[in-house]
């Protein structure tokens, strides 16, 4: 059996099943997975937009003796977009399935010349890259992993919808997202802690004006928010 079919059959995930069996002294067999090294040497529309959403909800972990693990993870009704992510990196990886105790579906690769593509890029400290920052794919991807958005209407019925965005994050991260709206004519908005991390966010008109920038004619993005996104822009909330 494979190590997927084996975890699914014992209800756990395809990474602790390979713990659980290497501490039990299993010998497995060793899969060589395809694998893109340089899907990030290039800042191309596409690989922009991975990388914002890797700097979201992505993690790159060090261990001794292993090579450098990229690793995202997302809700079960999510699992799609970790399939897209799988497809951009030509990797035959498996993807998780949940199960009873965690319902979130889990995509890791190996790969030095990744895991130093993204710390090199600013995924953990020091400034986002230039090219970046510029990219409305790449905070397009930020978004799809830590910002919320939507359609709200008002309290009076007669009164129209509104718009309103959310984005979480390091403060540096939501201080160049700040930067890149008022290159594009959106001001007005500031960085404020929130607990342990910080948040910008607006309603109405500059809410709908965000959600255009980034998502009007995409051609990657998270399908549940890229639903939200054509709604606000159908609706002329702008």
């Amino acid at each position: 059996m494979a190590l997927a079919e084996v975890a699914r059959t014992f209800g756990l995930t395809e990474p602790g099943m390979r713990g659980l069996l290497l501490r039990r002294g299993v010998v497995l067999r060793r899969k060589v997975h395809t694998l893109r090294h340089d899907a990030f040497d290039t800042l191309e529309p596409e690989a922009c937009y991975w990388l914002g959403f890797l700097f979201a909800d992505g993690c790159v972990t060090y261990r001794s003796n292993y090579l450098p693990q990229i690793s995202v993870g997302l809700a079960a009704r999510d699992r799609d977009h970790l399939v897209s992510l799988r497809l951009f990196l030509g990797s035959s990886s498996s993807i998780s399935a949940p199960n009873l105790i965690r319902q979130s579906c889990q995509f890791s690769v190996r790969s030095r010349q990744l895991a130093e593509r993204l710390i090199t890029l600013g995924r953990y400290q020091g400034p986002v890259n230039a090219r970046l920052t510029e990219s409305r794919d790449f905070w397009r991807g930020v978004v799809d992993g830590d910002g919320s958005f939507g359609v709200y209407r008002r309290s009076n019925p007669s009164k129209s919808t509104f718009a309103q965005f959310r984005l979480v994050g390091s403060q540096r991260l939501l201080r160049a997202f700040v930067d890149f709206l008022g290159v594009h004519g959106i001001h007005g908005l500031s960085v404020r802690p929130h607990k342990t991390i910080h948040t910008v966010g607006t309603t109405c008109k500059p809410a709908g004006r965000i959600v255009a920038l980034l998502y009007d004619g995409a051609s990657v993005a998270l399908p549940r928010k890229a639903e939200i996104a054509r709604r606000i822009l159908a609706e002329r909330v702008l």
